[in-house]
């Protein structure tokens, strides 16, 4: 369980083709970030929930099934693309945020982004429409891994405001229009969509 508030921002060093589908990435940071993690660990890793497999103070290594490369923007990462990151929650941790679980449930296209005083506002449409169903105005959505909230709707995009400080402290400072977007609906929009099915 994580809270989408972003603890630091990692870097990919590597990629590497694990089986004809399956990845293993490996990511680093510039602090002794992993020092206190252990090996089976959850780390969020822009908003997809990995387990590390081998790790260093300041390195881990994760292996990613292949529903994951296909649900996630996993599969466009090069060395040096940055990535945000989250320890799982502790028991003991003040909540923040919204309940994240760290399963992607699809990518989305940021389609606009424009600066008014000093929020950037993106408008991203979801590749799986069927996601609009569980995106409401004043609701909650995971961006990337970060914990936002959602601006307003149309029938097929969604829009969400970034202050300065989520900027400075995260990867979407690196986002543009045109690029792909990890997504995860708040889980009790998921329950009330398969309700209403």
């Amino acid at each position: 369980m994580f809270t989408g508030i972003v603890s630091t921002v990692g870097q990919v060093t590597e990629l590497a083709q694990r089986h004809e589908q399956e990845r293993r990435l490996t990511v680093t940071t510039p602090t002794n970030y992993f020092a206190d993690a252990k090996l089976g660990d959850s780390i969020m890793i822009d908003g997809v929930c990995l387990t590390i497999t081998t790790k260093t103070a300041t390195e881990a290594t994760f292996d990613v099934m292949v529903p994951t490369v296909m649900t996630t923007k996993i599969g466009q990462y090069q060395s040096g693309t940055r990535v945000n990151l989250e320890k799982a929650m502790l028991a003991t941790d003040r909540f923040d945020g919204h309940f994240v679980l760290g399963h992607v449930d699809g990518t989305g296209q940021v389609t606009d982004g424009h600066l008014v005083d000093e929020t950037v506002y993106f408008t991203v449409q979801p590749k799986n429409q069927a996601l609009m169903k569980q995106i409401v105005p004043k609701g909650s959505i995971a961006m990337n891994g970060v914990s936002l909230t959602v601006i307003e709707t149309t029938a097929t995009t969604f829009t969400v405001g970034l202050i300065p400080h989520t900027l400075t402290h995260t990867m979407l400072q690196d986002v543009q229009v045109g690029d792909d977007v990890n997504l995860e609906t708040d889980i009790l929009a998921k329950y009330l969509a398969k309700e209403r099915a």
